[in-house]
């Protein structure tokens, strides 16, 4: 006797499900591969990492999904080494090996230990070549990631620079390129890093015066300062508005609603970054894809 199967047709239903698991399979081909577990150790450079002659560092802090950032971290990386080429065909790659303590003595609130630390760095600096231009390094926060400089850019010339690039495209091909680096949201550029402290606040604010507030005559300039602190209980808010508030020139007022510059400060654990942004809530707070979508 012999046994008559007949095979069902698939419903509609059942190639919906087929077809999304391909359209979500395909969505994942720019991300990189990245097994859980080893995500920091492969990938990542030591969040500590930003408080070596931190004078020096800068980068962009990318905001995501929380649990997006894997497939966030090799979108990033992928359009920050296309546009850099695009956008700036004569940058110089600017990598200085270090070797040393950390830029301040003591952070309670890092508890890695030195010797570890130290035989980290050197594994992870041999395998780094020189002419590399970007470095993932740890944010230590949910949501977010960050990417440190080494070029002769600025992360604000960058980012400006991008945003407008990619608003001015045909509306296809910009749908193409936001596409490319949908799992971000805000690519916040901040062009000083110091440890989160009051008092290397106060001092790294003290450069960004020096290049950005040194007309003492204006009146039509107004500003805001605005901050964001995440894995951080030992700095308040209210502390960093004090500690800067003070430096500022008395000759540009204080406009909380339509501010002509924004002192954007974010602590992200032991890292705090400055920056000073033009048109932020024009630009959608930095929004990349809020901002170029806009008609």
């Amino acid at each position: 006797m012999t046994d008559k199967t007949e095979k069902r047709p698939a419903t509609e239903s059942e190639g919906q499900t087929v077809a999304n698991k391909k359209q979500k399979s395909s969505h994942n081909d720019n991300t990189i591969p990245i097994l859980r577990g080893r995500f920091k150790q492969r990938w990542l450079t030591k969040h500590s990492h930003l408080l070596k002659r931190s004078d020096e560092a800068n980068g962009i802090l990318v905001s995501c999904a929380v649990n997006a950032e894997t497939r966030a971290l090799g979108q990033v990386s992928n359009c920050l080494e296309h546009y850099i080429t695009k956008l700036f065909p004569d940058h110089k790659t600017t990598w200085v090996r270090f070797k040393g303590k950390l830029d301040i003595d003591q952070l309670d609130f890092d508890k890695e230990e030195e010797e570890d630390e130290n035989k980290e760095d050197e594994k992870t600096e041999e395998k780094e070549r020189k002419e590399k231009k970007f470095q993932a390094i740890d944010a230590a926060c949910g949501g977010l990631v960050f990417y440190r400089f080494r070029v002769n850019v600025k992360p604000t010339e960058f980012v400006i620079k991008l945003m407008d690039d990619i608003k001015k495209l045909p509306d296809k091909e910009k749908e193409q390129e936001l596409s490319k680096i949908r799992h971000s949201a805000r690519w916040i550029p901040l062009d000083y890093i110091c440890p989160a402290t009051t008092e290397r606040i106060k001092s790294c604010f003290a450069r960004v015066k020096e290049e950005h507030f040194t007309d003492t005559d204006t009146t039509a300039t107004t500003v805001a300062i605005i901050t964001e602190i995440r894995n951080n209980i030992l700095i308040t808010k209210d502390e960093i508005i004090q500690t800067i508030a003070p430096l500022i020139p008395p000759n540009y007022k204080i406009n909380l609603s339509k501010p002509t510059l924004v002192i954007y400060v974010s602590v992200f654990k032991s890292a705090c970054g400055i920056t000073v942004l033009k048109e932020y809530y024009e630009r959608k707070k930095y929004n990349l894809l809020s901002y170029c979508q806009q008609k």
